[in-house]
């Protein structure tokens, strides 16, 4: 039945061009295809490309980590050796594609033997490989706010359009939809020397985490309670990984010989005649006039997905886009993920996590939340599906990571979250923060700010807000006022203006406009005639001015 299920997969049936002519201009290449001949078979392009073996490692029906398929190459022609018909290499090193997607990116620099080599051109040493990626390429939508992303055929989507988010339900920001292809390798130019160092700065662009498409199941039986608000589901479903380019731009790419740049570079060498990135002593240049811009690289695979969903309240919110949100979120995904790895005894890069909004009705309102956890081996080794077995205990074990940092540190360290792995997101983990959400969605604990963190942002904001020198306005740290009905409350800052009064204090990340200090709140509901004003406990951390000049708009 598996066997029947993975050949089987309900695509219907494309017939193959007989030829094809590329032609175009700067935005997007243009494709003529040749009719078939009348009564001559021809298969879907992309089963032709695949084998039997080859379909079944990809839907997961045997072990991928026996049979690795989903490997490129990064191709250094040896010049001398090579013809139009036989190319020679002097280096071809390879890697899994969802790695490759990152070191061998175009305008990558690959240092191979002691020598820097730059990635500039899509490449397989068999030239329909890179034929049938053009000719299968989809249609990839990313949200502009919460990152969720999915991909479409090319009957199903078009290339610019712009819809709204389905995960956060953010208006147009799905979009705008970009050309996506699986690179089947990737190669230096032939008529570029390599360097043994170089001043030049790359150009940066990585993968992103992969991303889960599919829902998760709208029948409750399906999900394994594991506290209050937590909640889990085991399942073996696709994963996307893919690479936007510097700054989100895409690249540019020749779909007549697979030169490629960042879109991002301001000058281009695609623009007209250009010379072919491979050897070819017969014909050495591109006429150009097929180029296509904003082309983003990735690829998919199945593996083993444990979904966690979490549900809060008000005035705890999860809501897309928020710092605190993704500051929560991928706190909880690096603890999880340790202390998973830790009970498995395995490699830390066996097991990865990331998160979303959950696609329901309260996914889009902040109130639920998902974080996957997955095996990175392409058709899964079978780990997501044993932390599931687990239940209660990475949880738990996660909390005490959280809380229990050999060093003491602030927010994050080297001893209990940060690792070369996630160095890109040092700035987004605070193990307090993380903490506080999951003792809330495991045992039902309110979380609450330490005294300590509240009455060291406030210092900090105080001393930020004195430095501006306001003119008719005078602050005072720790004043005590007398609000009818309430009696004498201790403001944390009480600001005067003439005859106004303005008491500031902070909240938590996760509680907008919900004060952390206790005694604050009857205050803002209650206290009649004296508004109080709330900064970001995290954004006063990470971003000073930004909270003081929240504050001074309100004041004025």
């Amino acid at each position: 039945m598996a066997v029947d299920s993975a050949i089987d997969d309900g695509q219907p049936v494309v017939h193959a061009p007989e030829a094809i002519v590329v032609d175009g201009g700067s935005e997007d290449a243009i494709v003529v295809e040749a009719p078939a001949e009348e009564g001559e078979e021809h298969a879907d392009p992309r089963r032709a490309s695949e084998n039997l073996l080859d379909r079944l490692l990809y839907k997961g029906v045997l072990p991928r980590y026996a049979f690795p398929t989903d490997v490129v190459s990064f191709h250094v022609f040896n010049k001398e050796e090579s013809t139009r018909f036989r190319p020679a290499f002097q280096y071809a090193p390879s890697q899994g594609l969802p790695v490759a997607l990152t070191q061998y990116a175009p305008g990558k620099r690959v240092w191979i033997d002691g020598r820097e080599w730059i990635s500039g051109a899509l490449y397989s040493p068999m030239s329909d490989d890179r034929y049938r990626a053009w000719q299968n390429k989809r249609i990839y939508f990313e949200c502009q706010i919460c990152h969720y992303a999915k991909t479409e055929t090319q009957d199903e989507a078009a290339r610019g359009e712009v819809r709204d988010c389905p995960a956060c339900g953010a208006e147009s920001s799905f979009g705008k939809a970009k050309n996506w292809i699986r690179p089947p390798g990737f190669a230096h130019r032939q008529n570029i020397e390599e360097e043994t160092s170089s001043d030049d700065q790359p150009v940066s662009s990585y993968a992103t985490r992969a991303k889960l498409v599919a829902p998760g199941p709208s029948d409750e039986a399906k999900w394994r309670g594991i506290g209050p608000r937590l909640r889990e589901y085991y399942d073996r479903t696709h994963l996307l990984v893919t690479n936007t380019g510097p700054r989100g731009e895409g690249y540019t790419y020749c779909t007549k010989c697979g030169l490629i740049e960042p879109t991002a570079v301001p000058t281009s060498a695609l623009t007209g005649i250009h010379p072919k990135p491979y050897p070819d002593d017969r014909n050495p240049s591109c006429e150009g006039g097929g180029t296509t811009k904003g082309l983003v690289l990735g690829t998919d695979f199945i593996s083993d997905v444990l979904l966690i969903s979490l549900k809060v309240e008000p005035p705890l919110t999860l809501r897309p886009g928020f710092l605190a949100t993704d500051v929560a979120l991928r706190t909880l995904s690096e603890a999880i993920t340790i202390a998973a790895t830790k009970h498995l005894e395995i490699e830390p890069g066996e097991l990865q996590a990331e998160y979303r909004p959950a696609l329901t009705a309260g996914g889009r309102e902040g109130l639920e939340a998902e974080i996957y956890l997955y095996d990175t081996l392409a058709g899964g080794a079978g780990f997501a599906r044993r932390v599931a077995e687990m239940g209660g205990v990475v949880f738990e074990d996660a909390i005490d990571l959280l809380e229990s940092c050999p060093a003491e540190c602030d927010r994050s360290c080297y001893r209990c979250l940060r690792s070369f792995k996630n160095r890109f997101e040092h700035s987004l983990l605070d193990r307090h923060l993380g903490a506080s959400l999951l003792r809330y969605v495991v045992h039902g604990e309110q979380p609450e700010l330490s005294t300590e963190r509240i009455d060291s942002a406030t210092d900090r904001l105080y001393a930020d807000l004195s430095r501006h020198g306001l003119e008719n306005i005078e602050m005072t740290r720790r004043a005590m006022v007398d609000l009818p009905g309430l009696g004498e409350v201790e403001a944390p800052i009480l600001v005067s203006s003439g005859a106004s009064m303005f008491i500031v204090g902070v909240h938590g990340p996760l509680t907008p406009d919900h004060p952390a200090d206790p005694s604050l709140r009857d205050a803002k509901e209650f206290g009649a005639g004296i508004p109080v004003l709330l900064a970001d406990e995290l954004v006063v951390a990470r971003n000073l001015p930004r909270a003081s000049h929240s504050i001074i708009a309100s004041l004025s």
